[in-house]
């Protein structure tokens, strides 16, 4: 089994597999795991499910073993008895044992109270069925309720060099102080961010040869010390981005991309208590195509 420090620095995500085609896709998901990426994200919201149901095909060639495997409690938890029953379907559906990490796609998620939902899956875990527990976005009042209660191992959030907001309320120090593992999604924000051709990612890409998201990439990995999230079915573009943690930047351009803000998305307002009439955490990054 894979304990949590032997994951990839780079996580193999699954927003758009093209399920209908999986035979296209599971070439360059086994080059993936070939080139030693072992984290792999599934999410039963994901066209109601097909995409997870399409990747047993995957799994089944793999060593179970040697691979770490999340999935997500889904919208929406009614009972305390739908936690298991959504976690008995992934079960079911990948023919497996146990799942290596669950957690919470988002507090709102659930009907019940977090302390309850998370206590209810501490069970599952002394029950052999879940190794680790995470959540997503959630906000650090949210985090710190349940992590001193229930050990949690994996935050999964938005990051990248336009958005900082978990930087910015804490969570990331919170993560570090606590060795909860940061697995930022739309770290590249969906090669949107390299589009923009911000100065300093053009200065930078000159400067070290590589491409804006490569050096996205290395500044995620290196400096901010997170394992990032990406799907990813090119091979090219799978090669380049493992190539990025190859190589090391000055501090001072790490500290010009720690320090960069980019005002439109700082001005966003989160609506963390699901009212609906703001933006959601994990609609962040999709603002501001």
């Amino acid at each position: 089994m894979i304990d949590k420090e032997e994951i990839f620095p780079i996580g193999i995500g699954t927003w758009k597999i093209d399920y209908k085609n999986i035979n296209n896709e599971l070439t360059a998901l086994m080059h993936s795991y070939a080139k030693g990426q072992n984290y792999l994200s599934l999410y039963m919201l994901y066209n109601d499910g097909k995409i997870v149901k399409s990747l047993k095909t995957y799994i089944d060639k793999l060593d179970r073993n040697k691979l770490f495997i999340s999935v997500n409690l889904e919208p929406t938890i009614e009972e305390i008895k739908d936690i298991e029953k959504q976690l008995n379907e992934y079960l079911t559906i990948l023919h497996l044992k146990y799942v290596d990490n669950l957690q919470l796609h988002t507090p709102k998620a659930t009907n019940l109270s977090l302390m309850a939902t998370y206590k209810e899956m501490k069970r599952l875990v002394d029950a052999g069925k879940v190794r680790y527990l995470g959540i997503s976005n959630c906000n650090l009042e949210q985090l710190e309720e349940i992590n001193s209660n229930v050990k949690i191992d994996f935050f999964e959030g938005v990051y990248n060099l336009e958005c900082k907001i978990n930087e910015d309320i804490g969570i990331l120090d919170y993560c570090i102080k606590n060795n909860i593992t940061f697995i930022p999604y739309q770290v590249l924000r969906r090669n949107k961010t390299a589009l923009k051709n911000y100065p300093i990612l053009v200065e930078l890409s000159n400067k070290y040869s590589k491409t804006q998201n490569q050096i996205l990439l290395n500044w995620i990995i290196k400096e901010k010390n997170m394992k990032p999230l990406i799907k990813c079915t090119n091979i090219e573009r799978i090669n380049q981005n493992i190539e990025a943690m190859n190589f090391e930047m000055e501090k001072e351009d790490y500290k010009r991309l720690n320090d960069f803000r980019n005002i439109e998305f700082d001005n966003v307002k989160i609506d963390w208590n699901a009212t609906g009439e703001e933006i959601s955490i994990d609609q962040l990054a999709n603002q501001f195509e």
